[in-house]
């Protein structure tokens, strides 16, 4: 692991709103307030984050020895795939206790976790959350890595109300950079507008005159791409011809993309997540309708390409961390050492039969290190010293992450994950090869992005 944090600017920092900072930032109408003022006797702050309508009080230190997080996210069904990524983070947080916990100051706390499945269904989100937190957050610590858009936003003025931390987000909207919502971040996959602007680069440089035909979800996730593309065409001669749409959780996309195929589109945004990915390579083969073709990065994973097998050949996207299936990490110390924790501690998970080369399981071992990061470096064993924490980190980087990638985060620019590395599937070779450089967007996705996106 490897971390640099300028303290001491965030020591001047603290110190400049302890001097200057007796007002609060908290617009009266922000949608995370509510509360009876639990924020602390001493009214702590810190950039970016209100607690003085936080209804239960985020500067308490953690009792006892152990620190509960809790999630909720996909376990049967046919999203249950994205189980996995739990795999990854229980496996790191496994490993932790072994060799003696997370260190806070002179603290030494063991990290539980809960769970509950939610099969995808917003709905059934919001109340496992509320079950597993209670009403007034004594049930646990914080919240870790709930899987999917319309997910997190069914929970966030829950959690924000009471000064709850939602952390790593597992997924890649650009909602999370809504200062409204302080209480909430996202993760290392990349914000869904930079994969737009990713494939109008590579588009720019190879088809400048592409004409694209898009499928995407019904929901916030497919809306984020669609806008986000249309956005960064402006000013190209690339065009948008046509767009479809698939309902939440389906894997019958086979209509959608004949008419993709029929519409005169010559490139393909398919913006489908879990089967309906692989599904619509399929019916993209068996229309015959070769033409370069974008995925999006939820994916990339050996579950969904290995389904389209043949059909995913030469498709492109993008990822900031090393791909378990290609052969040149298998010596990497790093790629090692993770699989040796997942076999370790993860090799029996919720009755699923482990695959190693399972992308998305690295992709929660590496949130979770983050976290632990984080934890590490926080001032103090209290909800918000750790959403401080969380929320400023500057050039982190962890053993999964691809050379040259770090995170950097701060209260004006909440996004992880900005800095991207293109690949495209061999399906012979059956892994993603690396293609070009690293692609730098660090800091500007809130300038990429269309501001209702993400304070809509």
């Amino acid at each position: 692991m490897r971390r640099s944090r300028n303290r001491a600017l965030l020591a001047i920092l603290a110190a400049l709103v302890l001097l200057f900072g007796a007002c609060s930032s908290r617009d009266d109408d922000s949608a995370s307030s509510g509360g009876d003022g639990g924020g602390g006797e001493d009214g702590a702050e810190v950039e970016g984050i209100d607690t003085s309508e936080c209804a239960s009080d985020p500067t308490a230190e953690i009792e006892g020895d152990t620190i509960k997080i809790v999630s909720s996210y996909p376990q049967s069904g046919l999203t249950a795939a994205f189980a996995e990524i739990a795999r990854g983070w229980t496996a790191y947080f496994e490993k932790v206790n072994a060799e003696g916990g997370v260190t806070i100051g002179d603290r030494t706390f063991q990290l539980e976790y809960e769970d509950l499945d939610d099969e995808y269904n917003p709905q059934q989100t919001a109340s496992n959350i509320e079950e597993l937190v209670g009403t007034d957050g004594e049930g646990a610590f914080a919240v870790f890595s709930v899987v999917g858009t319309a997910n997190n936003i069914n929970i966030r003025d829950f959690l924000g109300d009471l000064c709850v931390p939602d952390l790593f987000a597992a997924t890649g909207s650009v909602a999370w950079g809504n200062p409204d919502y302080p209480w909430l971040t996202g993760s290392t996959l990349s914000p869904y507008s930079l994969e737009s602007q990713a494939f109008v680069q590579y588009l720019e440089e190879n088809q400048p005159g592409a004409k694209v035909g898009m499928l995407r979800q019904a929901d916030e996730f497919g809306e984020t791409y669609e806008e986000s593309f249309r956005n960064a065409i402006e000013g190209t001669d690339i065009e948008l011809v046509e767009v479809q749409e698939y309902p939440v959780g389906s894997d019958e996309v086979s209509s959608q993309v004949t008419a993709l195929a029929g519409s005169g589109a010559d490139a393909f945004f398919n913006g489908g997540t879990l089967l309906a990915c692989p599904s619509a390579l399929t019916a993209q083969q068996q229309e015959g309708w070769d033409v370069p073709t974008w995925v999006s990065g939820t994916c990339i994973s050996k579950t969904l390409t290995g389904i389209a097998g043949a059909a995913a050949d030469g498709v492109i996207s993008m990822t900031n961390l090393k791909d378990p299936q290609n052969p040149k990490y298998d010596d990497d110390p790093d790629m090692v050492e993770f699989q040796e924790v997942v076999a370790e501690y993860a090799s029996d998970f919720k009755g699923r039969e482990l695959d190693p080369e399972n992308a998305i399981i690295g992709y929660g071992y590496t949130q979770a290190e983050l976290f632990v990061m984080a934890m590490e470096e926080a001032e103090a064993p209290t909800r918000l010293a750790i959403m401080d924490s969380v929320r400023n980190m500057e050039d982190v980087s962890t053993g999964l992450m691809l050379d040259g990638v770090s995170v950097t985060n701060g209260p004006e620019d909440n996004f992880l994950g900005e800095t991207v590395q293109l690949v495209q599937y061999d399906a012979a070779e059956v892994h993603f090869d690396e293609i070009g450089e690293l692609i730098d967007f660090e800091g500007q996705t809130a300038e990429l992005t269309p501001e209702e996106l993400i304070n809509g």
